[in-house]
C-alpha cells in the first residue's frame, strides 16, 4: 500500500483539502449568523484598519492581499457609511490614514460578539478532548493566518 501524498507543507492532499474546507466553512457560518449590512471583503478591512491602523490605502491593500485601486474602493464605501474616517498624516500631509470611527468600533464589536457567542455556543457541544485539540491548535492556525499568503494560489 503507497502512503499518502503529501502537499509541500507537510499534510496530504486530503488534509489540506479539509483544512481549507473547515476554514471556508465556519467563516460563512459565521457570517451567516451575525447580522451584517455590509460586505465580507468591507468587514475583513474594516477589522484590519482596527487592528493595524491607522493605515495608508496601500498598507491597507497589502495586508488585505488586494490591488489599491479595490481597497480604495471599499475603504470610500466604509467611510459615506460612517465606518472609517480619513485623517491627514502628520509626518506626510500629502499621505491619507484611514482609521476606524467610533460608529465602527462599535459595530466591530457588535459583530464580534455575535460571532464569539456562536463559536462559545459551538465549542460547548464538543467534547473536552476535541476543545483542547482547538487550543493546541490555535498558535498554528494564527500563524497560518497571519503570515502573508503567495499572490497566486491554484485552488480548485
Amino acid at each position: 500500500m503507497s502512503s499518502p501524498v503529501r502537499t509541500a507543507g507537510g499534510l496530504t492532499t486530503d488534509e489540506a483539502v479539509r483544512l481549507r474546507l473547515a476554514i471556508l466553512r465556519t467563516a460563512r457560518a459565521i457570517r451567516q449568523r451575525t447580522t451584517s449590512p455590509i460586505t465580507p471583503s468591507q468587514v475583513a478591512i474594516l477589522g484590519t484598519v482596527d487592528r493595524h491602523g491607522p493605515l495608508t490605502i496601500g498598507e491597507i491593500a497589502t495586508r488585505e492581499q488586494v490591488q489599491p485601486p479595490s481597497a480604495s474602493r471599499v475603504v470610500a464605501t466604509l467611510e459615506g457609511m460612517g465606518m472609517v474616517v480619513r485623517t491627514i498624516d502628520p509626518a506626510d500631509r500629502r499621505v491619507n490614514l484611514i482609521e476606524t470611527s467610533e460608529a465602527g468600533a462599535q459595530w466591530l464589536a457588535d459583530y464580534r460578539a455575535q460571532a464569539q457567542t456562536w463559536i462559545s455556543r459551538r465549542t460547548a457541544e464538543l467534547d473536552p478532548d476535541d476543545v483542547e485539540r482547538l487550543r493546541a491548535a490555535l498558535p498554528a492556525l494564527e500563524r497560518l493566518l497571519e503570515d502573508p499568503m503567495p499572490s497566486t494560489v491554484a485552488a480548485p
